[in-house]
């Protein structure tokens, strides 16, 4: 539907020698022609919140650059994918986009069909990184190269590297042309956070058979347990948002796990020693609520500034929970 308001073709780099790669990155070139992409892995799993329902995934592999590559790989994504002008539908990890413009892209649809990506960074192969590089942004094949080398790690996109999302979205922006293609014929809304793919309107079923086609014939692999159709019945849920009748919500869950978490604390049932963890965790998730929408937030405001007793707050956590409970506060407006 809107995809045609964005750029069609990406801005090319046009770094035609390693000099002048070292000169944009202000990097000498005999030290990124020297550094070792050496990383340290380890298995991260999520500390769980107090006041967690659902069981935690599994193990996630961090493949966790060392200091000076990672360095160099902040730099990278600074100076060359971050200034990169990205259309408008490719929302996770672009300036100014957040979770809020992806779900509002999709508000008042009747049918929501949500998509994701299968171990997109490990399913990322060093060929694809490098095809990024040469083909999309127009970097001659020994500075190609060498990016790929500083920006994969065993043939593969590495998690937990600064230049990994963006350069996902690029090779996902690279490939999706007949998904783009087939949302324009169908009139739907398409948009992408890194390994989400979401397309809403009346014929938005019809486009998930393309979808997955396209993402395999490049590698890519569709989670059967994570695909989503919403319809007009169901709540609509998009990356830890959800679409309500007058505006972004947050999800019911999300909510539901505040109350939980304010009783547990009421009755006693968090020690001691976990009072100032489990505090900050509440805190974090009625600020993240607020950002959402500032209603919802408010309506527990009152419940923990009382269950706390102002215990373990911070003076800029009081003035938020206070500020909640003033009446101004207003939803922003769905355009």
């Amino acid at each position: 539907m809107d995809q045609g308001d964005a750029p069609l073709q990406v801005e090319k780099l046009n770094i035609r020698s390693v000099n002048r790669l070292a000169d944009l990155l202000k990097i000498p070139a005999e030290k990124l022609l020297r550094i070792a992409p050496v990383y340290s892995p380890f298995e991260h799993v999520r500390r769980p919140r107090p006041f967690q329902r659902k069981p935690l995934s599994q193990a996630r592999r961090i493949d966790n650059p060392t200091e000076d590559l990672r360095w160099i790989q902040k730099r990278i994504n600074r100076r060359l994918l971050a200034p990169i002008c990205f259309p408008e539908h490719i929302m996770g990890a672009v300036r100014n986009r957040g979770v809020f413009d992806n779900a509002e892209r999709h508000h008042g649809a009747s049918l929501l069909v949500t998509l994701d990506v299968k171990q997109c960074f490990p399913s990322i192969t060093n060929k694809h990184i490098y095809a990024v590089w040469h083909d999309l942004l127009g970097c001659i094949p020994p500075v190609a190269s060498l990016l790929t080398r500083l920006t994969t790690v065993d043939r593969h996109l590495p998690q937990g590297a600064a230049t990994s999302p963006l350069l996902a979205n690029l090779f996902i922006w690279k490939i999706d042309e007949p998904i783009r293609e087939a949302c324009q014929r169908l009139g739907l809304t398409y948009s992408t956070w890194i390994d989400d793919l979401a397309f809403s309107g009346e014929h938005a079923r019809d486009v998930i058979q393309i979808a997955i086609a396209t993402l395999r014939a490049n590698g890519l692999r569709v989670s059967r347990k994570k695909k989503r159709i919403m319809g007009p019945r169901d709540p609509k849920v998009i990356t830890g948002t959800r679409l309500g009748a007058q505006g972004i919500r947050a999800p019911r869950e999300k909510l539901s796990r505040i109350r939980s978490g304010i009783h547990k604390f009421e009755a006693g049932m968090v020690t001691d020693e976990r009072a100032e963890m489990y505090i900050k965790g509440l805190i974090g998730q009625l600020r993240f609520i607020h950002h959402l929408c500032p209603k919802d937030a408010a309506r527990h405001a009152g419940a923990l500034r009382t269950a706390l007793r102002s215990r373990f707050l911070s003076e800029s956590d009081r003035e938020f929970l206070s500020d909640l409970e003033k009446p101004k506060r207003v939803q922003r407006k769905v355009g």
